[in-house]
């Protein structure tokens, strides 16, 4: 008997956006990019996969402002500890 796994939905455009913001949110906490540098490139990636157009620039700056939070409040945690 076979078992089959039940098939995850494909990330959508939004779920990708939220990975690439913590990912380069990692980056810059650890010293990899400089803040401009990082938000940049995620802004111009927002652009080019139509997410500025579906969600609108503020909701955009929110998820990556949002995903630099969580990332930096962390490492300022493990730091105070």
């Amino acid at each position: 008997m076979t078992m089959r796994r039940s098939a995850k939905p494909a990330p959508t455009a939004l779920d990708v956006f939220w990975a690439c913001c913590e990912a380069r949110a990692h980056l810059y906490a650890v010293g990899e990019l400089e803040l401009n540098d990082a938000v940049c490139v995620l802004q111009e990636r927002a652009v080019r996969h139509g997410l500025v157009a579906e969600i609108g620039p503020d909701a955009v700056q929110a998820i990556i402002v949002e995903a630099f939070h969580r990332v930096c409040a962390r490492k300022l945690a493990t730091m105070i500890a």
